[in-house]
C-alpha cells in the first residue's frame, strides 16, 4: 500500500511559498484533484496558484493527503522538513512530569515562559476539522433543511475556513469580514455571518460554551440596507428582453418566468412529462415546509409558440447530447435519463447568464430573475384579480388547495384560475 504523506510529521513552517504553490499544482496538474476536494473554491485556488494567496497550513495539508512520501521529496528537492520531536517524545515528557514533582514544576515553567501567549489565545482558538463539517451537516439534515440550503451554507462555511487555515479566533474572523466589506461584497458577507453563526451554534456551542460565546460574539450578522429598490420592469421593456435573447431556450425560460410567476428554480425540476398540451398547463405538484408550487397556465399564444419552436429545439438538443451527458465526463453522477426528461435539459448558470447580458442593455442597470416573479404578482393585482387566486397561482396557497389542485386531474378550481389567468397574465412572449 502507497504511503501518503502525513502533515503532522511534517514541520510546516520550513515549506516555503514557492514549495507550497509546487505542491497545490502538482495535485491539481498531475493528480487531478479539484478544489471541492481541497475544501476552496476554484477561484480562491486560482489565486493561490498565481501566487496572488498564500496556500496556508490548511490547504497545504489537504493537498498532501494526495502525494506520496517519495513525491514530496522531489518536489522539496530531498529535503523534506521532520518534526524535531514526535508524538512519542511529548508523550514521555508529560507521563514523566505527572509522577516527577520536579520534573513537572520544570515543564510548567517552560510553557508559561515560551508558550503563555500561545495557550491563552488558544483558549479563544477553534480548530475546524472536516468532521465538525460532517457534524453540521448531519444536524442540517435533521431539521429537514433543504440540500439546496445545506449546500449554499457549506459552501459559504468553507470559503471562510480556506482562508482562515481552517482555525477560528474573533481577531482574524474580524478581519476576513472586515476584508469581504472592503471589497464590496455585501451579500456574500450578508451569507457568510449568517453561516458562520449558524455552524457556531450548532457544531460548538454543545462541546465547548465558552469558547461559543468569544468567537460568537465576535461579529454580528450583516444586513445589507438599501433604500434605491429598482422599479419594476414594464411590460413593454420585459418583451424587448425577449426578443433580444441570444437563443431558443433562454426565451423559453425568460417567458416562463414572466408569464407564470414561477420561482426562479422551478423550471428546472420539472419533467417533460408534466406539461399539458391539451389544457396549456404544467403540473408542478411540488410543497415543502415552506414553499409550494401547484399548477402553472400557458397562454394560447405562448402554448403555440411552445410546440413549434421549442419543443423541436429541445428534442433535437436531447438527441445530439444524450451519449454524452450518459457518458459523464464531468464525473457529475448526472442520470441520462433523468437529464432527458427535464422541461429545460439546458445549463441553468447560462440562461441565467443570457438574461441578465440582455436585460443590462435594456434596461441600463442589473437585474435579478426575482423581479419576474415580484411583477407577475403586482401586475396581476393591478389588473384587478384577487389576491387569493395570485397566491394559489405562485404557489402560496394553504395545504387544503394543495390537495384540490394536485389530486385531480382537472376540476373546476383549474378551470376558474385558467380562466382568471388566461384573461389577465401578462403577455410577453410571441
Amino acid at each position: 500500500m502507497i504511503s501518503m504523506v502525513d502533515c503532522n510529521l511534517l514541520d510546516l513552517e520550513q515549506i516555503n511559498d514557492d514549495q507550497r504553490r509546487a505542491i497545490i499544482e502538482f495535485v491539481r496538474e498531475r493528480k487531478g484533484v479539484k478544489p471541492k476536494d481541497l475544501g476552496v473554491t476554484d477561484a480562491y485556488l486560482r489565486m493561490v496558484r498565481s501566487g496572488k494567496a498564500r496556500a496556508g497550513d490548511g490547504l497545504l495539508c489537504q493537498a498532501l493527503k494526495y502525494v506520496t512520501e517519495d513525491e514530496l521529496k522531489l518536489l522539496l528537492k530531498g529535503i523534506v522538513p521532520e518534526t524535531r520531536a514526535g508524538f512519542g517524545d511529548v508523550v514521555r515528557v508529560v507521563a514523566t512530569a505527572r509522577v516527577d514533582p520536579q520534573v513537572r514544576e520544570f515543564l510548567m515553567g517552560l510553557i508559561k515562559e515560551y508558550l503563555g501567549d500561545y495557550i491563552g489565545s488558544q483558549q479563544q482558538t477553534w480548530h475546524v476539522t472536516e468532521k465538525d463539517i460532517e457534524d453540521f451537516i448531519k444536524a442540517k439534515k435533521l431539521k429537514g433543511l433543504s440540500e439546496k440550503t445545506i449546500r449554499d451554507e457549506v459552501r459559504y462555511i468553507r470559503e471562510a475556513l480556506a482562508r482562515l487555515n481552517w482555525t477560528l479566533t474573533p481577531d482574524n474572523l474580524r478581519e476576513y469580514l472586515v476584508e469581504l466589506a472592503e471589497k464590496g461584497e455585501t451579500y456574500v458577507l450578508k451569507h457568510t455571518t449568517y453561516s458562520l453563526k449558524s455552524f457556531l451554534k450548532t457544531v460548538l456551542k454543545p462541546r465547548n460554551p465558552a469558547l461559543f460565546r468569544v468567537l460568537y460574539d465576535a461579529f454580528t450578522v450583516y444586513k445589507p440596507r438599501s433604500n434605491n429598490k429598482p422599479i419594476l420592469p414594464t411590460i413593454d421593456q420585459l418583451r424587448q428582453i425577449w426578443q433580444q435573447l441570444p437563443t431558443i431556450e433562454s426565451k423559453f425560460y425568460f417567458a416562463l418566468l414572466a408569464e407564470t410567476g414561477l420561482r426562479v428554480d422551478e423550471p428546472f425540476n420539472i419533467s417533460i412529462d408534466k406539461l399539458d398540451l391539451k389544457y396549456g398547463v404544467l403540473r408542478i405538484g411540488k410543497v415543502t415546509p415552506t414553499k409550494r408550487a401547484f399548477v402553472a397556465f400557458l397562454r394560447p399564444e405562448f402554448l403555440e409558440w411552445v410546440k413549434q419552436v421549442y419543443l423541436p429545439h429541445r428534442e433535437s438538443f436531447v438527441k445530439a447530447y444524450k451519449e454524452r451527458v450518459g457518458r459523464d465526463y464531468l464525473r457529475t453522477g448526472v442520470n441520462a435519463e433523468e437529464w432527458a426528461r427535464r422541461l429545460i435539459p439546458f445549463d441553468k448558470r447560462r440562461l441565467k447568464r443570457e438574461i441578465r447580458d440582455v436585460a443590462r442593455q435594456v434596461l441600463g442597470r442589473e437585474f435579478v430573475l426575482k423581479e419576474l416573479r415580484n411583477l407577475f404578482s403586482t401586475w396581476m393585482v393591478s389588473q384587478g384579480v384577487p389576491e387569493t387566486i395570485v397566491n394559489t397561482l405562485q404557489g402560496r396557497a394553504p395545504p387544503p388547495e394543495f390537495r384540490v389542485l394536485v389530486e385531480h386531474y382537472w376540476s373546476p378550481r383549474h378551470e376558474e384560475l385558467r380562466n382568471w389567468y388566461i384573461k389577465y397574465a401578462p403577455r410577453v412572449c410571441c
